[in-house]
């Protein structure tokens, strides 16, 4: 399958202590935080918790990097090394809504699978509200599957709403 490269160049780039509080600012964003397992607003002190996450390796996570500026986050974790889940990651990314449209959720993708494959994962999964339409079909334009629905999973503004669990196998190389 080819991946059109995005409209605009974006580079991915690992994120600094620095870049923290752009990165609290774009969570907080109504169209990002509607989609977001915390409950708005997200704190500095939440996004301080994820850079600890980062800084102990749990989490890999790069700042999406548009015209020099931070317009969005991608990244994955995976279980420990040496269990039966450790081929496995699960991706996560959001970019602001200005940028949605442009390609840059496919390019984010595509460099997320590189890295999870330079590091030996065999396997990409991620969870999707169901009332992010927009996602569910950029990952099945990318080749993830929908795999299960955790039915009323997924609380927003007080009411519930389905968790889609998509996934994509990498095939073993020659």
């Amino acid at each position: 399958m080819t991946i059109p490269s995005p409209s605009v160049p974006v580079e991915f780039l690992p994120l600094g202590e620095d870049d923290l509080p752009r990165i609290n600012e774009l969570a907080n964003l109504p169209e990002i935080a509607e989609h977001f397992e915390t409950i708005p607003p997200v704190t500095m002190e939440a996004t301080r918790t994820l850079w600890t996450y980062v800084q102990g390796g749990i989490a890999s996570i790069w700042g999406i990097h548009l015209e020099g500026r931070v317009i969005g986050v991608a990244g994955f974790y995976g279980p420990p090394a040496g269990t039966r889940l450790s081929h496995s990651a699960t991706f996560y990314l959001y970019a602001e809504p200005a940028c949605w449209g442009r390609g840059i959720g496919t390019a984010a993708v595509s460099f997320l699978e590189k890295e999870a494959r330079k590091r030996g994962y065999r396997r990409m999964e991620c969870m999707v509200a169901g009332t992010n339409p927009r996602a569910v079909e950029l990952y099945r334009r990318l080749g993830y599957d929908e795999e299960g629905v955790k039915r009323q999973a997924f609380l927003i503004d007080d009411r519930y709403a389905d968790l889609i669990l998509m996934g994509k196998v990498f095939p073993l190389r020659a």
